[in-house]
């Protein structure tokens, strides 16, 4: 039997407290530092070698032709410093973390705060236009994507080691491919594989510990989670918007009723 609606919220506020009980000032500098030095760090280097080039160039002859190159010094700037702060962070592990600070969970956020610095830098729009400058920024964070996948600007991805992507693939709009789920104090954090050819529509989500096979269609707004699809499946649009309905557990209103 389930628990009431308002047994279920109490527990979830009284989890919520403990958790925040444990979030002492010093733990949030830290988590504050954290956030800071790999979110800002390819940002400012980024700029910083953009304005160098920039100001060398101006004293040369042919500075309108030196200038052309300006945007490929401040995009390899920046990827050669996300690459360089990734090889700084341990290797993320698939499993289930407390939210601590211990050697997976911090792995798992600082990859995590790598990723925000394209926003920060104002480059998403830039890299993620592009089929060869997509490309090198997901190798850089780690991911395991093929060249030529058709992704859109407004897709989201992230925890980048943990994905991989095959060719040929089409990522919708909005669409989220996240290798981490929290799960109250803890985070789960999984593979998500995609095999070739793979189409996933806009607003669908493709959560940890899934893996959908070669050839695959998955429509609008469905969302997968510690599901494994064969290949040459087909989901319809919204057909899992609420999850695999073979894993969610039968409410009252369906359950079957003695006559």
């Amino acid at each position: 039997m389930s628990e009431p609606p308002d047994d279920t919220l109490a527990t979830a506020r009284r989890k919520f407290k403990h958790q925040s009980q444990g979030l002492g000032v010093a733990r949030v500098l830290v988590v504050d530092l954290i956030t800071m030095t790999f979110s800002l760090t390819p940002a400012l280097v980024a700029w910083w070698a953009f304005a160098l080039f920039l100001r060398w160039s101006w004293e040369q002859a042919a500075f309108p032709l030196w200038a052309l190159l300006a945007p490929a010094v401040l995009a390899a700037a920046f990827l050669v410093t996300c690459w360089l702060v990734r090889l700084c962070i341990p290797r993320m592990r698939p499993g289930t973390y407390k939210m601590e600070l211990s050697r997976d969970y911090l792995a798992w956020f600082m990859t995590l705060c790598l990723g925000h610095s394209v926003r920060i830098a104002g480059l998403q729009p830039f890299f993620f236009s592009f089929y060869l400058t997509k490309y090198l920024y997901w190798r850089a964070m780690g991911a395991r994507i093929a060249y030529g996948v058709n992704s859109s600007i407004f897709a989201v991805l992230a925890d980048y080691p943990l994905l991989t992507v095959g060719k040929g693939c089409t990522v919708g709009a909005n669409v989220l491919l996240i290798g981490h789920l929290f799960l109250g104090d803890k985070v789960m954090l999984g593979n998500v594989t995609l095999g070739e050819n793979v189409f996933v529509g806009a607003g669908a989500m493709v959560g940890p510990r899934t893996s959908i096979g070669a050839r695959s269609w998955i429509g609008m707004q469905n969302k997968l989670l510690k599901d494994t699809l064969p290949e040459d499946s087909r989901l319809e649009n919204f057909e899992w918007e609420h999850f695999n309905p073979a894993t969610r557990a039968p409410s009252p209103s369906t359950e079957e009723r003695p006559s």
